[in-house]
């Protein structure tokens, strides 16, 4: 939910934003930030201590929709470091509604875990049954679980693991601006379900609003489990009646069920509108980018090494020990290095050595756990 105080923290952020004489200043300050955010870096600036892992731990991840490519790449990330922990871990797919996944977070803590992973599912709608977690004592980890970097002691949730949103989705609203040169007319489709989401759309549209010459039409509610059913309409007419040259997406959802409807138009000799995502990055989209077809960037989380980093938040849980603390920074795929940094998986997984950065945490000389 976008209480008053995220908005209020919204507002403070962005009046202590960098004031421009001109539009063309503005303009050269984006293209500046969209530069140094495709940069590649391959040094690790993550946690180099901490608790070694303890073993024999029951852990439930339970996922918004598997469907989802930011979800399904850190519960990969989370299953291939869980293998290096003696931990048995247990995945429940909610499949996308808000309801089915309330069922399964109550599923998850009648198994009576030691610890939970929400992966991608927001704790503003399951307060009673995250309070009930927490009563239990059972450690509680989230993966975009809120519209905050940090936990949230009230529900129990020890650390929330994201990049920082509101940095995404003003380096995605960048991206157009410096794209277009400030000339164009924008959309933008959230997911108002989703407290990280809405927080994105705003910095996005406060970001958009900071240029004067371009135009924001106006911003969509697409729930992201219906987008296959609603995009193409709203797209469809943001073509045909409002001439939009750009959309903002808060995820690569959007975009894939809108190819058709692209196209389409294109095959009339239309011009199309230029599609950038403020996460997670998926593989079509990296396809998409690569070879130049209907998205010219994402910019998404690192999803393997964010997997990496649930199950040492989880350690440090169970080990009485505070939150590392660690923010991923945030990069943009381009065309430019979009072969660079996403490898064989599909997946953008930083060359920064973070696994054996964790290992080393972890275990002791030996490669053992304590």
């Amino acid at each position: 939910m976008f209480n008053l105080m995220t908005a209020v923290f919204l507002l403070l952020a962005f009046v202590a934003k960098p004031i421009f004489a001109s539009d063309s200043e503005f303009i050269s300050y984006a293209k500046a930030r969209v530069a140094s955010a495709t940069s590649v870096a391959h040094k690790w600036d993550g946690p180099t201590i901490g608790p070694f892992s303890q073993i024999g731990k029951k852990i439930v991840f339970v996922a918004s929709n598997l469907r989802n490519g930011g979800v399904n790449g850190v519960a990969q990330g989370v299953s291939e470091a869980a293998s290096h922990t003696q931990w048995d871990l247990r995945f429940i797919d909610a499949l996308g509604s808000e309801v089915r996944q309330g069922a399964a977070i109550r599923r998850a803590v009648a198994m009576n875990p030691d610890g939970i992973i929400l992966g991608g599912i927001d704790i503003e709608h399951h307060k009673e049954v995250l309070k009930v977690a927490k009563k239990l004592g059972i450690s509680l980890v989230g993966w975009h679980a809120s519209d905050s970097v940090e936990g949230n002691e009230e529900f129990g949730l020890f650390a929330n693991i994201t990049t920082d949103p509101m940095e995404v989705a003003e380096i995605s609203a960048l991206m157009a601006i410096a794209e277009s040169s400030g000339d164009m007319k924008v959309a933008l489709f959230t997911d108002n379900r989703y407290s990280i989401a809405t927080l994105k759309a705003n910095v996005m549209r406060k970001t958009v609003e900071r240029c004067t010459t371009c135009v924001l039409v106006d911003s969509f509610d697409i729930p992201l489990d219906k987008a296959a059913n609603n995009t193409h309409k709203v797209v469809t007419s943001l073509i045909s009646e409002e001439n939009v040259t750009h959309i903002l997406a808060i995820n690569d959802l959007y975009i894939d069920f809108a190819i058709p409807v692209y196209e389409q138009f294109q095959s009339l000799g239309l011009r199309v509108p230029v599609n950038i995502s403020a996460g997670d990055g998926s593989m079509a989209a990296y396809q998409r980018i690569k070879k130049d077809h209907f998205q010219l960037a994402t910019v998404p989380e690192p999803l393997y090494m964010q997997g990496w980093q649930v199950i040492d938040e989880l350690n440090r849980s169970f080990n009485q020990s505070p939150p590392s603390g660690y923010i991923a920074p945030v990069h943009i795929i381009t065309q430019e290095n979009v072969s660079e940094l996403i490898g064989k998986t599909g997946v953008y997984d930083p060359k920064n050595n973070y696994r054996e950065a964790y290992l080393s945490i972890w275990l002791d000389k030996e490669g053992e756990t304590q």
